[in-house]
């Protein structure tokens, strides 16, 4: 039995909920999660709000990840950001699938494919989707049209990321989704744990995804003082297993 922590969070480009930029919080929690893979949404790369630090990089140096993916989707003032993955394990395909719904926001997947323990190959989606349930539906039906090329069966299957879907409206397309199901503890709701806001979480807009044989053995969020003054988001995790 493989098994592999991922981890998803929207740093919220590393300022707080007291509309502080201070990426040493969000340091602190991230290194508190000792995640294998990190599914990062809203990083910045060389923005003036953010100090004009390369977040991806920054991250991945004080926290130890060998390996980085980095899918830019929105320009601001001389920089960028858009989805960032962080990993333990080594990447051998990485794509930055452009999920845009004109003429809405730019918005991506960040499809890497992970060779990870045991020698076994895991396909990781980092997804931020869009603001309206129509764009949503759109775009994670185009997101799996290109994993069913990518990440044929028997290969770990997972999806994170802040998916917007207040109300978990996107139940019905998941669940069409050839076994995609929200990861979940027993007795959690459907929707998975609630996420947002982060002081006093009422939705669940921050999902992890995953399709057999992937196995879940435990889903929970990083909910303390560090974490809701951090982001606007709570962190959300999941322990994996792939039968061998």
């Amino acid at each position: 039995m493989h098994r592999l922590r991922v981890a998803t969070w929207n740093i919220h480009k590393g300022i707080g909920t007291d509309r502080r930029y201070e990426i040493e919080r969000t340091l602190d929690v991230l290194a508190s999660m000792d995640a294998d893979v990190l599914c990062l949404q809203e990083v910045d790369e060389r923005v003036p709000r953010s100090s004009l630090h390369p977040q991806a990089r920054v991250m991945a140096r004080e926290l130890g990840y060998d390996h980085v993916a980095l899918g830019l989707n929105v320009a601001v003032r001389g920089g960028h950001y858009g989805n960032c993955t962080l990993s333990r394990w080594p990447f051998h395909h990485v794509r930055n699938l452009d999920l845009t719904i004109p003429p809405k926001k730019r918005r991506s997947s960040l499809v890497t494919r992970i060779h990870g323990p045991g020698g076994r190959d895991w396909t990781v989606a980092n997804v931020h989707l869009g603001l309206l349930h129509m764009e949503r539906r759109v775009q994670l039906a185009r997101l799996f049209e290109e994993l069913r090329r990518h990440a044929p069966d028997g290969v770990g299957l997972v999806v994170a990321g802040d998916l917007n879907d207040w109300g978990f409206r996107l139940a019905t397309t998941i669940q069409r989704l050839d076994g995609l199901r929200v990861a979940r503890s027993e007795v959690g709701p459907r929707a998975g744990p609630r996420t947002f806001p982060s002081r006093h979480p009422v939705a669940a807009l921050d999902k992890i995804l995953v399709r057999a044989p992937v196995e879940v053995s435990h889903v929970g969020v990083a909910r303390d003082p560090r974490t809701w003054r951090a982001s606007d988001h709570l962190p959300l995790y999941a322990d994996l297993r792939l039968p061998s």
